[in-house]
């Protein structure tokens, strides 16, 4: 039970600082959007990268996990690619600001995948 609780308690802390981040960042950018808006368009998203990320750093990685980590991949690509496109045709800042928080996020995930298979990389060569 603690588990669940102690789970619950960092997917609000983390949906908490992600919220309070764009909306200082869309304020920044001459945006306006209220803490419900932000909610509603980066929390549909955040269980995604969340579990793009657990599956970037699972140690042990077979064939499956591999396949459906880079379908992951190419589904947050579509979507940050959508948020941007509905953005400019709407002229919505909040919505191009949700294609950029979504484009970052897997920018991150591929440098760790990066960072990762070079430190593989290096390790069998020594």
């Amino acid at each position: 039970m603690k588990d669940m609780e102690k789970k619950d308690t960092q997917r609000r802390v983390i949906t908490e600082l992600t919220t309070t981040g764009l909306q200082a960042a869309t304020k920044k950018l001459g945006a306006t959007a209220s803490r419900r808006q932000i909610r509603k368009g980066v929390s549909e998203n955040i269980g995604f990268i969340d579990q793009l990320l657990r599956l970037t750093l699972m140690k042990n990685n077979g064939p499956d996990k591999k396949m459906q980590r880079n379908i992951e991949l190419g589904a947050l690509g579509v979507i940050a690619l959508n948020s941007f496109y509905k953005g400019f045709k709407r002229k919505k800042k909040l919505w191009v600001l949700e294609g950029v928080f979504l484009t970052t996020a897997l920018a991150g995930v591929i440098l760790m995948l990066e960072f990762r298979y070079n430190q593989n990389q290096t390790g069998k060569t020594n």
